[in-house]
């Protein structure tokens, strides 16, 4: 069993984080491409500014999981709601990872960012990520047909959304 440590994103991180990302299942469940490099990544991060918070999930010093939470700081309207995606490297799936970086973004949206509603698409054909994020609160706001290419073929997205004041 590992210890699990969550922190923020720093330089350093790049390298295993474009790893992970190249991973066929991490790109079959995020909108991301093969072979995205640390350069790309670094202007992701750079372009994004403060709107971007990214979390690692560290196991004996290896970067085994990433988070990132998007504000919509440049959006008036939409101050109050925040995006969320989370990749964890296959070897280390099921084992808490996951759960641990957003329990971690959504503490911090919930005590530091005034954030009142977090939103998120997951591949329908996901059922364990939809499983999860149900477990932390979030409920299904609807489905987009044809949402993205994966495997070759459109398949459809699940929207799902944690907001205050749910029941």
């Amino acid at each position: 069993m590992f210890s699990i440590s969550i922190r923020p994103m720093v330089a350093a991180d790049l390298a295993p984080v474009a790893e992970i990302y190249r991973q066929r299942s991490c790109v079959e469940n995020s909108l991301h491409t093969p072979f995205v490099s640390e350069e790309e990544w670094r202007a992701r991060l750079q372009q994004m500014g403060s709107d971007l918070q990214c979390l690692v999930a560290v196991a004996n010093d290896r970067v085994v999981g990433h988070a990132c939470l998007i504000t919509f700081g440049s959006e008036p309207r939409r101050r109050h709601a925040a995006s969320l995606g989370v990749v964890v490297h296959s070897e280390f799936r099921r084992q808490g990872f996951a759960r641990a970086l957003l329990t971690e973004l959504i503490d911090t949206c919930d005590s530091w960012l005034g954030i009142t509603r977090i939103e998120l698409e997951v591949f329908a054909s996901n059922p364990g990520a939809i499983a999860l994020y149900r477990s932390l609160g979030f409920v299904e706001e609807g489905r987009m047909r044809g949402f993205a290419y994966r495997n070759g073929r459109l398949e459809d997205a699940v929207l799902m959304a944690r907001y205050e004041g749910m029941g």
